[in-house]
């Protein structure tokens, strides 16, 4: 270790990164800056002692001792490793004081990344002296950094879900901070008909404006995501929205069964909201509803995606002509039968060309005039209903249109029950 230590001390170098190169591994309880200082008073003690040679080290590493029987009067110079970084450390703690001071949160994550020079020296010295006991800058950059802030904000340092994550970039000398989105689930009703779930953005203008758009950037004027961001986004401060919804309805059916949704509320600069006066807020709306808002973390959208529910539809179908009420009765035999359907025509420009099977669970009719019946549905979860009852020029088999041998001329869709 002495043959190590004299290596390091050719260069100037502080405490810290003279305990972070030599004995990082080292004894628990120690700062790799404690380390330092000790190592460094027991060459001192060599050198007074005259075991040293003065000439062997750089002088200015011994600056701050008082010797008996040698003669110093050197300056300090800056730290060969860190560039001086470990003094200035409480400068760096203020400056991310500032850049997170708007962001309201309990939690967070240092991240570093040291500048070119420092890891080259840091590569060259591994290498002439080892890494057996020691610790990279990065690791204690951060660690130190993390220490200091999580003292004086009364913060707590969380590695695995923290709510910010603050980089230190040494290279560009600037600081950035990465801030955990707030995700909120709840479920909602769509009580009317002609609004998309989420955003839908011109694809023309992609959202800048333009002709089509009539210059808002949105092919619609609202959808159920933005009634249910608007206040979130006002009083959590945040960027802006991602919605995900345990599958959706068409733009022109309404949901009347509560549908599973999360909202993901980006770059929030305050988290401790009242999620029961946000639901009255929304609830004031006339087109959708909300319930059960509560917080959850992340990994909860992918459950959410994953579960598949059965689903039973109110379908009022106006067909060409007169509908035989006898044929009706036909339908009985579509029950717990496999339905094959190609993707959809509305929706193969944006999807996949396959082949799904879905089953009819439970079917019943009501006859409302000569040409027009409300259908109750029942069905697997991803089964097409629109086309199950039009047929899609034979892209759906069987199908109610098919087997009534009429053409539909208007549907008008409700989820009813969301099983």
């Amino acid at each position: 270790m002495q043959t190590k230590l004299l290596k390091i001390l050719k260069f100037p170098v502080c405490d810290n990164c003279l305990g972070r190169i030599i004995s990082a591994q080292l004894l628990h309880g120690f700062s790799n800056a404690e380390r330092g200082k000790v190592l460094r008073t027991w060459v001192a003690f060599l050198l007074d002692a005259k075991i040293l040679k003065l000439d062997a080290i750089e002088p200015s590493n011994f600056a701050e001792f008082k010797f008996k029987n040698i003669k110093l009067e050197v300056k300090k110079k800056e730290c060969y490793f860190c560039q001086n970084f470990f003094a200035k450390i409480d400068e760096w703690v203020e400056r991310i004081k500032k850049r997170i001071v708007e962001y309201e949160f309990d939690s967070f994550l240092i991240g570093c990344k040291p500048n070119s020079e420092m890891l080259k020296r840091e590569e060259e010295i591994f290498e002439e002296v080892g890494i057996e006991f020691a610790e990279s800058i990065r690791e204690e950059i951060t660690r130190e950094i993390g220490k200091k802030l999580s003292k004086e904000l009364k913060k707590n340092f969380d590695p695995k879900s923290p709510e910010i994550t603050i980089l230190v970039d040494l290279e560009e000398s600037k600081i950035s901070a990465s801030i955990k989105s707030l995700f909120i689930y709840g479920e909602y009703k769509k009580l009317v008909r002609g609004i998309p779930q989420a955003k839908w953005i011109c694809g023309n203008c992609k959202g800048k404006g333009c002709v089509k758009c009539k210059g808002t950037g949105k092919l619609y004027p609202t959808s159920i995501q933005e009634i249910i961001e608007k206040p979130l986004l006002k009083l959590t401060k945040g960027k802006s929205s991602s919605f995900h919804a345990q599958g959706r309805e068409d733009i022109d059916a309404r949901c009347l069964d509560w549908r599973p949704f999360v909202i993901e509320i980006k770059k929030p600069k305050l988290r401790k909201i009242d999620l029961k006066k946000i639901e009255k807020e929304i609830n004031k709306s006339k087109k959708v509803k909300v319930r059960g808002l509560k917080f959850v973390e992340k990994h909860f959208v992918k459950l959410l995606k994953a579960e598949r529910r059965d689903k039973t539809y109110a379908v009022e179908v106006v067909f060409k002509r007169n509908v035989d009420e006898k044929r009706l009765w036909f339908l009985k035999s579509l029950e717990n039968k496999v339905i094959e359907q190609k993707t959809p025509l509305r929706v193969l420009h944006r999807r996949s060309d396959k082949l799904r099977k879905r089953r009819v669970l439970k079917i019943s009719w009501k006859v409302l005039s000569k040409r027009k019946i409300l259908f109750k549905i029942k069905a697997q979860a991803g089964l097409y209903i629109k086309e199950f009852i039009t047929g899609d020029k034979g892209r759906t088999k069987p199908s109610i249109a098919e087997i009534l041998d009429n053409e539909v001329r208007s549907i008008k869709l409700d989820v009813i029950k969301i099983h």
